[in-house]
């Protein structure tokens, strides 16, 4: 799996030199910022990609690029303050856990809600009282400013996989309300 992940390489090499400074990664077809990887004497202290920050950045950077999707990366020293560090895990911690992260993305995938649909929190599991995890919380605080998956997903603050068995679990507890959109080609005659 290693030797699929471009940026595994590039991440071992600054560790290696104790490098301090940072990778950008780029689009590969166009070249636009989608965000950095910070580094300070070897040590990883920050990720951004795509609007999300720490871990989650690195494990969605780490499912993008293993779902086939390239990035250019172009590594740029610069001064890193300690105040900017946001990851105090060592390295080989993070990378023990991608694999984990890996087979949860690829198992909950086939559950993912299509982007077409509506998620509503239903009314009646508001004036009950359930057990919820706090995933589950999460995932319910989201809906209630957002709606579409793809924007549920891009706002809440866990891994993808585990937003996806939250709406799962949320879903079997009849937690949550699914609404098919119309489609508007049919509205043309």
């Amino acid at each position: 799996m290693d030797a699929e992940l471009k940026i595994l390489g590039i991440i071992e090499e600054q560790l290696a030199v104790q490098f301090t400074g940072k990778i950008n990664i780029l689009a590969s077809f166009n070249r636009q910022y989608l965000g950095h990887i910070l580094f300070k004497n070897g040590e990883i202290f920050e990720v951004i990609f795509n609007g999300h920050k720490s871990l989650k950045a690195f494990y969605q950077l780490i499912i993008q690029e293993y779902s086939l999707q390239s990035f250019y990366y172009v590594v740029e020293p610069e001064v890193v303050e300690e105040n900017q560090r946001q990851i105090h895990y060592p390295y080989a911690v993070i990378k023990n856990k991608m694999s984990d992260v890996i087979k949860q993305y690829q198992q909950a995938s086939k559950y993912r809600p299509p982007e077409n649909v509506k998620i509503l929190i239903e009314s009646s599991f508001l004036h009950e009282k359930h057990e919820v995890t706090p995933q589950e919380y999460e995932v319910l605080e989201v809906i209630t400013e957002w709606s579409k998956p793809f924007d549920i997903y891009q706002h809440c603050d866990l891994l993808d996989h585990e937003v996806t068995w939250a709406l799962v679990s949320l879903r079997k507890k009849k937690a949550l309300k699914i609404l098919a959109q119309k489609n508007n080609a049919d509205d043309s005659l």
